[in-house]
């Protein structure tokens, strides 16, 4: 508790996250400016709400510890899952035409959010161009990130979709600095199930297999990737391909 809490008070400069979230690219003078402006309340703890769908926007949210859910309803009353998103994401962006959010967004752990005042955001990105720029990034890659689960759920086949999830999610942590070989993933089984158009008996079966193969073991909330060529070969990945290719967050 005492670490989570030492990073969640750190301002945008001492942050570890810097390179990812919103101030790549700003100077110490502009990282000030926008640390001014971020509100940090008490962590979120688990299946707690960060919003939900008709919830008025009015802020951007960027994650410094844990993991979020996003999701919406179908007519039937069935879940449909979004997206994961980790330390170094920002939650909330797809309410800007609407101005209120269309999805819920909830904690799957203990989680540290930054709240960022989309006015006062908007109002400082206009006096600091990178902010700007850097803004209009978050937003490209929301669609492109969208478009490429699309992709997944139409072109791979259920051991395809695991492992490119599973190789996905390792490489989040990499770019982060983390050990992305073992790591700890608070997702149920079954939320990567809806996720990825799956079953979870099925889901089930194709981690049993990758752990019976020594490629990859996922028990509880700890996963360890013990042949990491095998699993990106079995996602589809090129060997030189080190980016990540959509979205678990």
């Amino acid at each position: 508790m005492t670490e989570m809490k030492t990073a969640f008070n750190a301002s945008c400069l001492n942050c570890g996250l810097q390179k990812i979230c919103f101030p790549t690219g700003l100077d110490k003078d502009e990282m000030d400016r926008l640390d001014a402006i971020v509100q940090r309340k008490a962590p979120l703890q688990k299946n707690q709400a960060l919003f939900s769908a008709g919830d008025k926007f009015s802020s951007l949210y960027a994650i410094r510890a844990g993991v979020v859910k996003v999701f919406s309803f179908s007519d039937s009353g069935e879940e449909i899952i979004h997206g994961f998103y980790l330390p170094g994401d920002v939650v909330g962006i797809d309410a800007l035409s609407s101005k209120k959010h269309l999805f819920n967004a909830t904690a799957l752990d203990v989680t540290s959010i930054c709240t960022l005042p989309f006015e006062e955001l908007s109002e400082l990105s206009t006096k600091i161009p990178h902010l700007s720029s850097q803004v209009l990034s978050i937003m490209s890659k929301e669609v492109v990130e969208g478009r490429l689960h699309s992709e997944l759920l139409t072109k791979k086949n259920a051991d395809q979709r695991i492992a490119q999830f599973i190789w996905s999610m390792a490489d989040r942590y990499r770019s982060r600095g983390y050990h992305y070989l073992e790591f700890r993933l608070s997702i149920l089984h079954r939320d990567v199930a809806t996720y990825l158009g799956l079953t979870p008996e099925t889901v089930s079966r194709i981690l049993a297999k990758l752990h019976n193969d020594k490629i990859v073991t996922w028990k509880k909330k700890e996963v360890s990737i013990h042949n990491e060529a095998a699993l990106r070969g079995l996602a589809g990945l090129a060997e030189s391909d080190l980016i990540s290719c959509y979205k678990v967050v």
